[in-house]
C-alpha cells in the first residue's frame, strides 16, 4: 500500500520516484513527528481528523497535506484540522511555522488551520495567528485558515497569515479560504496590520496572492491598517493580487484606521480582477493607497513594518509600473470618514484602469477620496477623466456581480490591446465567459486578461420548523429551461465541505458556485449564466459520502 501511494503521488504531482510517503497517524503519531522523520522530497500525508498541535517545517522541502491531494475531494479540507490552541510555549502560538529557509518546495495543502494565537518576536510583537513565515517562503494552497486570533498589547501582524523577510524567494498563497481571523490590541502607540494576510517583502521576490476568499477578518486597535490584505514591501519585490474575493473585512480603530479590504503602502502591486465588496474602515473602506514620492534614500516605515529588534526596519521606496491597478469591482464598502470605495493618501498620484466603483458609502467622497489617475472606469457620481462613465453597471446579481447583457461596462474599458478580454476559442472575436461581448475590455472584475470565474457565497434557507434535513438532496433547478438565471436548491444533512459546480456537455467545469464548509441545512444558489452559449449543462453537488448530478437547459 505504501509503495502504491508513492507511485500515485509521483504520477499525480511529478514527485521524484525516491520520495517517501509518511502516513499520519499510521506511520507517525502526529504531524510534527511525520515532519521530523521526513527528508526533502517526502510527503507527510495526513488522514482526516483533528490534530491538536503547532507544527514547524524545520527547513524541509516537503509536502504536508491531507488526503485532498490524492482524490481532490474537498471534504478532506474541513475534516483534517490542525488546531493550534494549545501550544507548548504560549509565545509560539502560530499553528504552522516556516522560519528555517524554506521556499515554495515546502507545501501546505488541504487543511483547516485554526486556533492560532501568533508568535512573539522582536520587541514583543506577535505575528501570524494561523501561519507564521519568517526568513523563508512556502506554497500555501487549498486550506481553510480561520478563527485564528492575536490579542496582544503590541504590534500585531497577520491574523491569518504573516510572511516577512522572504530572502529573494517567491511566495504563493492560492485557493485558500481565509476568514474570521482577528487582531486586537489596546496599546495606543503600536500598530495592527493585516487582519487576514500581512506580507513584508524586502527583496526581488514575487508574492502571488490569487484565487483566495479573504472574508470577515477584523482588526480592533487604536491604529490599524489592512483589514483583509496588507502588502508592505521594500525595494524591488513584486506583489500580484489577482482573482480574489475580498469581502466583509473590517477595521475598528479609535485613532487611525484605513484599508478595510486592502491597504497598499508605498508600492503599487498588481491588483487585478478582484471583487472587493462590503468591507469597512474609518478611511478607504474598500482600498486605501498610501503613496509617497519615490526617493533613493532609505526611509523609516514609522511603525508600518515588522521588527526583529527594538529598531524599526528601514526600506527604500521603489515605484515601477503604475498601471497595475486594473479591472477591480469595488462595491458596497463603507468608511466612517471618507473614501468608502477607494481612498488615496500621499504626495504621488497613482494610476488605475477599468474599475467599477459603485454604491460605496462615507460622509465625505463616498466613492473615491483623494487624487488618482482613474480612467475607463464606471464611478458612481462621476470622477476625473472624460473616459470614465457614471451609469448603473446593471449587475446581473448581487452575489457574483456579473454584468448583465445590457451593461454599458461591457467592451468600454481601456481600448489598449493589452487590456483585451480572453477570446472564446469556440467563438472567435467574442470574449470568454465570465467576460462579456466582444474581446474588448469589460470594466470590473471580469474583464481583461485575468478574467476568471470566482467562487462566491450561498444563501441559507431558514428552516420553518428548525429541523435539520434528514438527508442530502439536490433538487431540480427552477426555472428550467432558463434565461439567463436559475435557482439551485439542495439540503445538507451533516455539516462539512460542499462543492457545487456547473459542467458543459464535454465535461468541462464552466462555473464553481460553492466550495466551502456549510452547516447542516437547506440552501439556495442563484446562478446567472449570462455569456454562456445556449445548450444543455449539468450541475453536480458533492459532499463527503454524497454526490448527485442533474441536467439544466439554458436558452439565451
Amino acid at each position: 500500500m505504501k509503495f502504491f501511494a508513492t507511485v500515485l503521488l509521483c504520477l499525480l504531482f511529478s514527485a521524484p520516484l525516491w520520495a517517501d510517503i509518511i502516513n499520519i497517524p499510521a506511520d507517525q503519531p502526529d504531524i510534527q513527528a511525520g515532519i521530523n522523520a521526513a527528508a526533502d522530497g517526502d510527503t507527510v500525508l495526513v488522514a482526516d481528523g483533528t490534530y491538536i498541535e503547532n507544527i514547524n517545517f524545520r527547513g524541509k522541502a516537503i509536502t504536508v497535506a491531507s488526503h485532498f491531494i490524492l482524490d481532490r475531494d474537498t471534504s478532506h479540507i474541513s475534516a483534517t484540522i490542525i488546531d493550534g490552541s494549545q501550544p507548548n510555549n504560549p509565545d509560539s502560538g502560530s499553528v504552522v511555522t516556516a522560519n528555517s529557509g524554506e521556499d515554495t518546495t515546502s507545501v501546505l495543502s488541504g487543511f483547516t488551520i485554526t486556533g492560532g494565537t501568533g508568535t512573539v518576536v522582536g520587541n514583543n510583537n506577535r505575528l501570524g495567528g494561523g501561519i507564521y513565515i519568517e526568513n523563508s517562503t512556502a506554497y500555501i494552497k487549498n486550506n481553510n485558515i480561520e478563527f485564528n486570533e492575536i490579542n496582544h498589547p503590541a504590534d500585531n501582524f497577520g491574523g491569518g497569515i504573516y510572511a516577512g523577510f522572504l530572502q529573494n524567494q517567491d511566495l504563493i498563497i492560492a485557493h485558500n479560504l481565509i476568514r474570521n481571523n482577528s487582531l486586537t490590541s489596546t496599546d495606543v502607540t503600536e500598530f495592527c496590520l493585516g487582519g487576514g494576510i500581512y506580507i513584508w517583502a524586502n527583496g526581488d521576490e514575487t508574492v502571488r496572492i490569487s484565487n483566495n476568499r479573504v472574508i470577515n477578518n477584523t482588526i480592533t486597535a487604536p491604529i490599524a491598517y489592512g483589514g483583509g490584505i496588507e502588502p508592505a514591501n521594500a525595494r524591488d519585490a513584486n506583489f500580484i493580487i489577482m482573482n480574489n474575493i475580498i469581502k466583509g473585512n473590517s477595521i475598528n480603530a479609535t485613532q487611525v484606521g484605513a484599508g478595510g479590504g486592502v491597504d497598499i503602502f508605498n508600492r503599487i502591486p498588481v491588483l487585478q480582477n478582484n471583487l472587493i465588496i462590503g468591507n469597512s474602515a474609518p478611511t478607504g473602506g474598500g482600498i486605501i493607497v498610501e503613496f509617497n514620492t519615490p526617493t533613493t534614500n532609505p526611509t523609516v516605515m514609522q511603525g508600518r513594518g515588522p521588527t526583529t529588534s527594538t529598531e524599526k526596519i528601514a526600506h527604500k521606496i521603489s515605484i515601477t509600473d503604475l498601471i497595475s491597478l486594473s479591472n477591480n469591482t469595488v462595491v458596497g464598502n463603507s468608511a466612517d470618514i471618507r473614501g468608502g470605495g477607494i481612498g488615496i493618501i500621499g504626495s504621488m498620484i497613482p494610476s488605475a484602469r477599468n474599475f467599477i466603483v459603485w454604491e460605496n458609502t462615507a460622509p465625505s467622497a463616498p466613492q473615491v477620496s483623494g487624487s488618482i489617475d482613474l480612467r475607463y472606469s464606471n464611478i458612481e457620481g462621476g470622477y476625473g477623466s472624460a473616459t470614465n462613465i457614471d451609469t448603473d453597471p446593471q449587475f446581473a446579481d448581487t452575489t457574483y456581480y456579473y454584468l448583465s447583457e445590457n451593461s454599458q461596462c461591457i467592451d468600454t474599458g481601456d481600448p489598449d490591446l493589452v487590456y483585451n478580454d480572453p477570446e472564446d476559442p469556440v467563438n472567435p472575436g467574442f470574449a470568454l465567459w465570465p467576460a462579456k461581448g466582444l474581446i474588448f475590455n469589460d470594466m470590473g472584475a471580469y474583464g481583461g486578461q485575468g478574467s476568471n470565474p470566482l467562487v462566491m457565497d450561498i444563501e441559507e434557507i431558514p428552516a420553518s420548523s428548525g429541523n435539520i434535513p434528514a438527508d442530502f438532496q439536490l433538487f431540480q433547478n427552477y426555472p428550467n429551461p432558463f434565461n439567463p438565471a436559475t435557482n439551485i436548491e439542495f439540503t445538507i444533512a451533516k455539516g462539512g465541505w460542499v462543492a457545487l459546480k456547473i459542467y458543459n456537455v464535454l465535461g468541462q467545469a464552466v462555473a464553481e458556485l460553492v466550495g466551502e464548509n456549510l452547516s447542516a441545512g437547506s440552501y439556495k444558489y442563484n446562478w446567472n449564466a449570462s455569456g454562456l452559449p445556449s445548450g444543455v449543462y449539468f450541475y453536480r453537488l458533492e459532499t463527503k459520502g454524497f454526490s448527485q448530478t442533474k441536467k439544466l437547459l439554458l436558452l439565451q
